[in-house]
């Protein structure tokens, strides 16, 4: 089986746990394989033309033979390869060809130092000088002095492997970051289009919901009194909504300095504002806020008016002829609570009202961020929603 990447070593209390470390290699890319492979087929053809030719003994010429097909080998299994030339070259010693077959080794220790793990490089480069020394040791060497040579090229072509390998690491690394920057990319993006369509539930939806509830209300009643109310609360939700997309549009861009959206208004005003928009659907609107100012925290205070705008936008697609609604807020050293309720709805619903459960679902989102409660749910007497939040 291939591997790439970098060469895995595992690891125990007492370093390198065995053959499984010491196997570990890095595969060659697939143009340096075939590259390599060209070559090799190239030289065992020159190599079997001069055998022939200069009648070397069969001996030595297996072992150069079988140098070049594990020089080949490396192009699949590296540590197998590197063992073969290494079993070749205490032959090649033993039948006299020690000088030219260190020369070899040598050669080969750039690709050994960059597709094997650490210590079987490090075992190969060690028996790669010790050949080549007692090569020169026994006059088997190309030239006088040749063992230096050759461990010198050996040195060369290893350093050159460490490089290619460490070319390779960092070219790994640095895909694998690309890999993560764009995975974190994606999952910003997909947050910032929720982010959008969040503010564009909480700051749109009640004021178009009252733009809707109140145009019907101008087909169903002939009071000019009623009517000019209905007209007037129309214009004022289609305002209120213009002004919520440029507010947003200017979060989006970053030149808003507002805390969220529709989070720029208190939530005592919001409130207020809201008992108004909900009254002129003609039920009667109870509000009890406490008297003193409320000290909170700017996340928790965008919160509850999100919270407050939804509930009601809800009471007005859902039960738009209920005849009561409370919007009551409490509070105590350490929690606030906003309970939004309405008696049911007299009259049959018109069945226009989607029900997509979204308010609900980010309502409760938001909520158990900032470590609150959130409750939600309705019996014979109304439907009530309820957020208890920390104040800091």
């Amino acid at each position: 089986m291939k591997r790439s990447g970098p060469p895995v070593a595992t690891r125990n209390a007492h370093g390198f746990s065995g053959l499984r470390g010491f196997w570990a290699f890095t595969a060659l890319p697939t143009g340096a394989r075939l590259a390599l492979a060209a070559v090799v087929a190239v030289l065992l053809l020159v190599d079997g033309v001069l055998a022939l030719l200069a009648r070397t003994p069969m001996p030595t010429s297996i072992v150069y033979v079988g140098a070049l097909i594990a020089i080949g080998a490396f192009a699949w299994r590296p540590p197998v390869a590197a063992t073969v030339l290494v079993a070749c070259g205490l032959v090649a010693t033993l039948l006299g060809a020690g000088g030219p077959y260190s020369l070899a080794l040598a050669v080969s220790a750039g690709l050994v130092t960059s597709t094997c793990g650490q210590w079987l490089s490090i075992s190969y480069c060690v028996v790669t000088v010790a050949l080549a020394m007692v090569a020169e040791g026994v006059g088997q060497g190309l030239v006088q002095g040749g063992g230096v040579g050759s461990v010198a090229l050996g040195l060369a072509s290893g350093l050159i492997g460490c490089g290619f390998r460490e070319g390779r690491a960092r070219e790994h690394q640095l895909s694998a970051h690309i890999d993560r920057l764009r995975r974190e990319s994606a999952a910003a993006v997909q947050m910032e289009r929720d982010r959008i369509a969040d503010e564009l539930h909480n700051v749109i939806a009640h004021d178009i919901t009252t733009v809707v509830m109140q145009a019907r209300a101008l087909e169903l009643v002939d009071d000019p009194l009623t009517r000019d109310t209905s007209r007037r609360a129309i214009t004022d939700a289609a305002t209120q909504a213009l002004t919520d997309i440029r507010r947003m549009l200017r979060l989006v861009q970053g030149t808003d300095e507002t805390v969220g959206g529709a989070g720029a208004a208190s939530l005592a005003a919001t409130l207020e504002s809201l008992r108004l928009g909900l009254g002129s659907t003609g039920a009667s609107v109870e509000l009890s806020f406490p008297g003193n100012e409320i000290s909170m925290s700017n996340s928790i205070e965008t919160t509850l008016v999100h919270i407050a705008r939804e509930a009601a936008t809800n009471v007005m697609k859902h039960a738009r002829r209920t005849p009561s609604i409370r919007l009551a807020v409490t509070s105590d050293r350490e929690c606030i609570t906003l309970q939004v309720w309405n008696a049911p709805s007299t009259g049959k619903s018109d069945g226009t009202a989607d029900a997509t459960g979204y308010g609900l679902k980010r309502m409760n989102d938001r909520v158990m961020l900032l470590g609150g409660t959130f409750e939600a749910g309705g019996d014979e007497k109304g439907w009530t929603v309820t957020a208890t939040l920390p104040r800091f």
